[in-house]
């Protein structure tokens, strides 16, 4: 009965629901679809990062249909954090999240907008910056530690000293037998996380409780306490449902409901792992859902895989083994590409069919593509202008204030979204991860003139 009680407290139905349309995430019969919402590999698809930093309510409840598209935009602090993990910042190759945690509990306050602008920001000296928030601390191998009162800006140690005393927690850290998985909730952020997302969390807590109950049942302890939690966006929504479990640092995605058992299973596993043939902590991975690890790049996760994934299982081998040798592939099909840059010069390139503009660009170090987040869809720092040639003049700067008259693929909701923060942006703007390198596209550039023209910036 006590149960019953505290998951309605817990369930997701208690968020209310988002301000948002959810129609793009159900399928004909208006159900979450059994099929991934997206089809590509899902190894290999989490970008490098070394700690991440999760917040948790500790003053006022934020549930996740409170939040907005960019909860930085809300939160004083999430902001502050975010802005120190940037490259060259004091905590650069974390990654920072907000978690409403169990926020059940807390009295309310005043509502985040969900519909606040991604560019909104509070004034100096504005009383969020009082607000309060535990802090979870993950990093590899294994670690997890708590932050050891609540922290709002106010009270936000600088950034050589926040790195420092967590170094120094998680140099101390033991294994508190106890695993936190974290389900992407974020509806406003995309509708596909606001469906899947909650009815993986409702389906988590009671796989938990259904195991709990029967190790009650057998007289024994969990091997681990399990915590579920949602999460704000994290990158991949395309593979929702996403969770997180750490401190095992193991990203999922395409979970459905029926997944839930399984991913408790791994959430059982030790953190860390022994690579020997007791080595529960690989065994136990979730490997058809698994996209990745903290502290491994997206080369190393593929790697990992082809590994430790399916279908074989080496029992007879300390050391485990591939499966098979490397892959080979077929010579690479290259086709030419035109970028203009802002002060009128040409690069004539070449760029592998399939690879984005962006991938391209870096390659040959062209001038005006930071491509900051690598691809993830996260900034806009890697927006350019795919358009035609002036009608009169090929050699100057194109029309970047028209739509290219080449067929591209139509802009994303998500790639639109991110466009909102690209500076000058205009009818040709794109942002180069997102375009495809094509033979139409390489045809267009070399017959009829078109290119990708640069920003000064």
């Amino acid at each position: 009965m006590l149960w019953r009680r505290l998951r309605r407290l817990y369930s997701s139905r208690a968020w209310g629901t988002f301000a948002c349309d959810t129609s793009p995430a159900l399928d004909h019969r208006h159900q979450i679809p059994a099929a991934p919402y997206d089809a590509s590999p899902l190894a290999g698809t989490v970008s490098r990062s070394d700690a991440h930093l999760i917040l948790h309510p500790a003053q006022y409840a934020r549930p996740p249909t409170t939040w907005p598209s960019h909860v930085e935009s809300a939160s004083a602090l999430l902001s502050e954090l975010t802005s120190r993990t940037k490259p060259h910042g004091s905590l650069d190759g974390f990654r920072v999240n907000l978690s409403s945690g169990d926020d059940a509990a807390l009295p309310t306050a005043d509502a985040w907008d969900p519909r606040r602008s991604a560019a909104a920001r509070w004034p100096p000296n504005h009383q969020q910056e009082d607000e309060q928030y535990w802090m979870y601390a993950y990093a590899m191998p294994g670690r997890l530690v708590k932050w050891p009162q609540p922290v709002s800006l106010r009270t936000l140690p600088s950034g050589a000293e926040l790195r420092a005393s967590l170094q120094a927690l998680w140099h101390k850290a033991e294994d508190q037998h106890e695993t936190h998985i974290y389900v992407c909730t974020h509806g406003m952020r995309d509708c596909r996380c606001g469906v899947a997302g909650p009815a993986l969390y409702d389906a988590l807590n009671e796989a938990v409780e259904k195991h709990d109950t029967q190790c009650r049942f057998e007289g024994t302890q969990p091997a681990r306490r399990i915590r579920v939690w949602p999460i704000s966006h994290v990158g991949g929504h395309k593979f929702a449902a996403c969770a997180l479990v750490y401190p095992h640092g193991d990203w999922y995605g395409n979970l459905r409901v029926s997944d839930a058992p399984l991913l408790v299973r791994a959430a059982l596993a030790p953190p860390s792992s022994r690579h020997d043939l007791d080595d529960l902590r690989e065994r136990l991975v979730l490997w058809p859902r698994w996209r990745g690890r903290l502290g491994m790049s997206e080369a190393e996760q593929r790697d990992h895989i082809d590994t430790w994934g399916p279908p074989i299982v080496h029992t007879a081998h300390i050391t485990p083994q591939r499966r098979a040798g490397p892959s080979t592939r077929d010579t690479p099909h290259l086709l030419p590409l035109r970028f203009h840059s802002h002060d009128g010069q040409w690069y004539d390139v070449e760029g592998e069919e399939g690879e984005s503009l962006m991938q391209v660009a870096r390659r040959y170090d062209l001038p005006g593509i930071e491509a900051t987040c690598g691809g993830e869809l996260e900034c806009a720092t890697c927006h350019a202008y795919v358009c035609d040639a002036q009608r009169d003049d090929r050699q100057a700067r194109g029309m970047t204030h028209e739509a290219p008259s080449w067929s591209a693929d139509e802009v994303s909701q998500e790639e639109d979204d991110m466009l909102e923060y690209a500076p000058f942006r205009q009818a040709s703007s794109r942002l180069t991860c997102q375009v495809r390198v094509t033979r139409a596209l390489s045809d267009w550039m070399m017959q009829d003139g078109g290119r990708v023209e640069l920003n000064r910036y």
